[in-house]
């Protein structure tokens, strides 16, 4: 097959445009791709009043000012089981050939998975105490079958965040409390999806597969002030700060052998996309603010609202090292709002029970969403049980159910504007349901 100069400019096109992979998404439990599970006891209240409920080692996430509430040295770990589902109903447009794109719908996009949070609270002294975090607070795994209509939009997404935090605390008084510390950040992210290549996709029925995949090391902090009213009721503030990352990585593309008995020159040039690349995303800043009140030595209710600025991420400029052209992909999430609200109740000595519901808005919208992104709002209903198993150990179960109105679709996000993919039409419906058992120990 001989490769002309207009063939060559739409060959080159693909080559920077199949960057466009790096777009970041997926279903998480919280909006956009953040991860709220973190400890049994959050989960259960819809997790609510993290900045001010202080009364276990997770306070060194939820708002670290809070240690300087417990009177003991202190670990709280937590395994959660995350098995979203969102799927696709619709078509897509082929921009080669002017009709649709075959294939199917590919079914529950997004793939079951675990993650983990351990915390832990030192007392240094009267008013002092040291405190530990390692958690995941982004993440997401997306997944369709090669087969999906929407392949050159998406294939697989992975994103894995893990982040270590360090906090100290300090009670000025015997009403306020401060705390705050750094945060050292892993971000790792994998991306693929398919690309329609002029001709030989059309003519083999099969298309290279694009990868993009990164990471980067970042450093934030966390500051947090707790005031107790009285005995029975407090409130807290948490700032987490932004965190930026500059991902370096490498863009590959995967070319089927058949292309190379068909036209030799043209899986040369597709060979020239394989190169290093860089970019660079920043993760939001957050505030929240919670109270606890503790109304009877049995009951005790909770509620937190919380800001997130999800508005920083407006674009991703994918930047290949070899010198060809990058790729600007628009996103434009919107800055969103946290609003829950849970309770307590004191069963027997032995047994707590809990519950809560929430609203998390999305970042997302009809107007922007994507085949990685295919969120919105959230409404969660959560349930918990807390079993005092020894006097220095407790054991945690919540469940979490979230509810979503789900969305339309009409993305072609994953474009270059020299070789547009085509559209993604059609409407997605999502849930999610998450189980998070977890183990307290006091020393």
């Amino acid at each position: 097959m001989k490769i002309t100069s207009a063939s060559k400019a739409h060959l080159f096109a693909v080559m920077a445009g199949f960057g466009g992979a790096l777009a970041l998404g997926g279903i998480a439990h919280a909006s956009g791709f953040g991860l709220r599970e973190g400890s049994a006891d959050g989960l259960g209240n819809a997790f609510s009043g993290s900045q001010a409920k202080a009364y276990d080692a997770s306070t060194v996430w939820g708002n670290p000012a809070g240690m300087a509430l417990l009177d003991n040295d202190e670990l709280d770990g937590g395994i959660s089981l995350i098995a979203p589902h969102a799927e696709f109903t619709g078509h897509a447009t082929n921009a080669q050939t002017g009709g649709n794109v075959s294939g199917g719908q590919g079914g529950n996009a997004v793939s079951p998975a675990a993650s983990g949070a351990t915390y832990g609270v030192l007392t240094l002294g009267p008013d002092w105490r040291l405190g530990l975090s390692v958690t995941a607070p982004y993440g997401e795994r997306t997944s369709y079958p090669a087969d999906f209509v929407g392949r050159y939009q998406s294939l697989s997404s992975s994103i894995t965040d893990i982040n270590l935090g360090l906090a100290l605390s300090y009670k000025i008084n015997d009403h306020l409390s401060i705390g705050g510390g750094p945060n050292f950040d892993y971000f790792q992210a994998r991306l693929t999806q398919a690309v329609n290549v002029p001709v030989l996709s059309a003519l083999t029925g099969q298309d290279p597969i694009g990868e993009v995949r990164g990471t980067s090391l970042g450093i934030g902090y966390n500051l947090g002030v707790l005031y107790e009213f009285d005995d029975a009721t407090r409130i807290g503030l948490d700032y987490r700060s932004r965190i930026r990352h500059n991902i370096n990585g490498g863009q590959y593309l995967s070319i089927p052998s058949s292309y190379s008995a068909i036209s030799p020159a043209a899986v040369a040039l597709l060979n020239g996309a394989n190169s290093r690349a860089t970019t660079s995303i920043t993760l939001p800043d957050s505030v929240g603010l919670g109270i606890y009140h503790q109304i009877t030595p049995q009951w005790a209710v909770m509620s937190s609202v919380e800001w997130t600025e999800w508005s920083l991420l407006k674009t991703l400029n994918v930047t290949p090292v070899n010198g060809s052209s990058g790729t600007t992909l628009q996103e434009n999430w919107r800055n969103t709002w946290f609003l829950g609200a849970g309770t307590n109740y004191q069963l027997t000595d032995k047994v707590l029970l809990q519950s809560g519901f929430a609203w998390d808005q999305s970042p997302v919208t009809d107007a922007n969403r994507t085949s990685r992104i295919p969120d919105a709002d959230h409404y969660d209903l959560t349930f918990g049980a807390q079993y005092q198993l020894l006097p220095s150990t407790k054991l945690e179960l919540a469940y979490a159910h979230v509810f979503t109105p789900g969305g339309s679709i009409n993305s072609s996000a994953a474009s270059s504007p020299l070789t547009p993919t085509g559209a993604l039409i059609g409407e997605y419906s999502a849930s999610d349901n998450s189980v998070t058992a977890g183990i307290n120990m006091i020393f």
